[in-house]
């Protein structure tokens, strides 16, 4: 059962995102279309909730981007904590995910796992 700041946090979905940039650089509006959230095992002392998002740029060569970011709780409030995030097209995701597997053995172990969980899971 999701809990109450899941719920707050899932609401987002469907609405607009707005990227500013410095100087005279166009920014970029877009429509969040899909996030997933995990209750982060962080352990401080504020509560984090890690989000994976799909969102929309329409008109864009490829419209679908991936955002990865962060809500935290700090004195019972919600905020969006993630002040800078990365957000890469899906192909720019797969060559950066691709390219640091192949470079880093701790980062490839770290997928091979993944996709063991994964297997494992569809076994059953």
């Amino acid at each position: 059962m999701p809990t109450d700041e899941i719920r707050k946090i899932l609401d987002c979905i469907g609405r607009r995102v707005n990227y500013q940039y410095p100087g005279d650089e166009r920014s970029q509006h877009g429509i969040l279309k899909d996030r997933f959230v995990f209750e982060s095992p962080y352990g401080g002392d504020v509560p984090y909730w890690d989000v994976i998002d799909l969102i929309e740029f329409e008109g864009e060569k490829e419209p679908q981007c991936i955002r990865i970011g962060y809500y935290r709780k700090p004195k019972q409030k919600l905020n969006w904590g993630s002040q800078t995030t990365i957000t890469e097209t899906v192909s720019g995701w797969k060559g950066l995910l691709v390219k640091a597997a192949r470079e880093k053995k701790w980062f490839r172990d770290l997928l091979e796992d993944v996709m063991s969980e994964l297997n494992k899971n569809d076994a059953t």
